[in-house]
């Protein structure tokens, strides 16, 4: 066996032995240097992207939260989790019937929630709308309005005349309104009183200001469906709550029971002690020159200083899930693998010429993937029955050995050269 012979024959031990494996974007954790530990090879490993998509869903399910915490539509939600977390349990373990049931059971819930939850919807997509923060408000100061508005809900106060009234802004709130009578006529006070009498047959209801004129009276609104509000909020306070949640309306209301009274805005309730700071509550609300789009400081301070519970929770159940998701997830990846060549008949020998290594694609589960050893896929090429010369062998998955689990999608080049060479002093020959 000639010198470069010998040499060759150490060079693909030693590729057997080490080959190059790429695998894109996941991490090995069987490089030099460091020890794989069976237990976390069952833990896939995330990418920038995996923590991408993590953070961005952990935000979208902390939101869904806060928009409707305390409502029905939160316990829908929450329903809804614990049947995509079945579903994804009977999906892993390859359990047929439940598989297909709930791919069934998903379609008719789709149309159900978008037929029941159409409000919350709709809802939903207002506040992700980038338009909400460029709308400008063309609308001047009115310290008189805000004043007088002020002095009669407190007069009412005193007097134990319950009252509800929906000052309009940029919304409009009239698709909300149920029932009620058309009116147009200036906010005085001494009218705004008369509506609101006992004796009035529109005194039950909402009385709308928009744009400084009173539209319509005895409106019935429609009632929020949070279960969290104290037991001292009556019928008025829940329709002033449920309005806000769907408009930017401003609702004032006084209770005839405590003689207080208070404001609705985005849902939140306020009581005011003196009509001075309600007046000049007021004017600022119904005097702001543009909607505050959000800014990066605003943003920050919500995200890292505000209600880290729910937002643990939120990344909690969104990294279970990946979890749970990730490793039967199908990957792909380019291996470099050396060559071996077996059967050499005794009177000949390799040149090394030949070739040494292929390219590999390979596809599989990501665990399958991650947990793969360097020895464990193998090309083997039988030279068995050939003679010296040069021979184009060509490739195919029988000469690729895999773990169970992974696949062979391509061998790049499919024909390899052989390269043989008598040491018996016979010429070499083409075939």
């Amino acid at each position: 066996m000639t010198r470069s012979s010998v040499a060759f024959n150490n060079y693909v031990i030693n590729c057997e032995r080490s080959y190059l494996l790429k695998k894109g974007s996941f991490a090995r954790d069987d490089l030099p240097g460091r020890k794989s530990l069976p237990l976390l090879d069952f833990i896939p490993s995330p990418t920038w992207r995996d923590l991408a998509d993590i953070v961005f869903l952990t935000l979208v399910i902390y939101q869904l939260y806060v928009w409707f915490r305390g409502t029905r539509a939160l316990r829908v939600l929450i329903g809804l989790v614990v049947l995509g977390g079945i579903y994804s349990v009977a999906k892993l373990w390859g359990l047929f019937l439940t598989t297909w049931a709930f791919q069934f059971l998903w379609q008719v819930l789709l149309i159900l929630l978008l037929i029941l939850f159409q409000s919350e919807i709709r809802q939903v997509l207002e506040k992700v709308s980038p338009l909400r923060y460029l709308r400008t408000r063309k609308r001047v100061s009115r310290g008189t309005l805000a004043k007088e508005l002020a002095q009669v809900a407190f007069e009412m106060a005193r007097e134990q005349t319950g009252a509800l009234v929906v000052l309009s802004r940029d919304d409009n709130p009239s698709e909300f309104f149920h029932a009620g009578q058309t009116i147009m006529a200036l906010p005085e006070p001494a009218l705004i009183k008369s509506i609101f009498n006992h004796h009035s047959p529109a005194h039950d209801g909402a009385l709308v200001l928009s744009k400084g004129r009173l539209t319509q009276m005895g409106c019935i609104l429609p009632l929020s469906e949070k279960e969290d509000l104290p037991e001292q909020y009556g019928t008025r306070h829940r329709a002033a709550i449920g309005l806000s949640e769907r408009t930017d309306a401003v609702c004032l209301v006084v209770s005839e029971e405590r003689a207080e009274v208070s404001t609705v805005v985005e849902g939140k309730i306020r009581i005011w002690e003196n009509p001075q700071k309600l007046s000049s509550q007021l004017e600022d609300w119904l005097s702001v020159s543009e909607i505050p789009g959000p800014t990066i400081k605003g943003f920050l301070h919500g995200a890292f200083l505000e209600n880290w519970g729910p937002k643990l929770i939120s990344l909690a159940l969104v990294t279970m899930a990946w979890l749970a998701l990730a490793s039967p997830q199908e990957v792909k990846i380019n291996v470099v693998a050396p060559i071996r060549y077996v059967n050499l008949p005794s009177e000949l020998t390799l040149s090394e010429d030949s070739a040494k290594t292929v390219r590999l694609t390979l596809s599989g589960r990501r665990h399958s993937i991650r947990v793969l050893e360097d020895n464990e896929v193998r090309v083997q090429v039988g030279l068995g029955n050939l003679v010296a010369g040069t021979h184009l062998i060509k490739l195919s998955v029988k000469n690729v050995d895999l773990p169970l689990g992974v696949n062979i999608n391509r061998v790049t080049p499919q024909n390899i050269k052989a390269i043989l060479i008598s040491t018996v002093g016979e010429g070499t020959t083409d075939k």
